[in-house]
């Protein structure tokens, strides 16, 4: 009994220093990241491993393309060029088809019986 008492309290205190070193690991890999001269401002994923970015390097703005070993420069970038695209809204009435759709699902299942 006290062995098995014993195991979890290793594990317990395993997991929790592993919590800690992770926390301790994140925050100084993020602090290595920042850039007192250049900012990684948007990215997307183009494809399998292959990026689009734009970075700010000082004042000027870059597309740069990244792929698996590779980092082109596809254009300088102007900040007017710089248009934030607003996120897509939800399609009016959503919830309310997603309600129709389930009542019919239901109303063919007691059909069913």
């Amino acid at each position: 009994m006290v062995q098995i008492v014993v195991t979890f309290l290793v594990a317990v205190i395993i997991i929790y220093l592993s919590y800690f070193c992770s926390k301790y690991l994140g925050k100084a890999a993020n602090l290595n990241r920042s850039s007192r001269y250049m900012r990684l401002l948007d990215q997307i994923l183009v494809g399998q491993d292959r990026y689009l970015a734009i970075v700010q390097i000082g004042i000027k703005y870059f597309l740069v393309g990244i792929a698996s070993g590779q980092v082109n420069v596809l254009s300088e970038l102007q900040e007017e060029d710089l248009i934030q695209i607003a996120m897509p809204e939800k399609a009016p009435g959503i919830e309310g088809n997603f309600k129709e759709v389930l009542e019919k699902w239901k109303s063919f299942g007691k059909r069913g019986k």
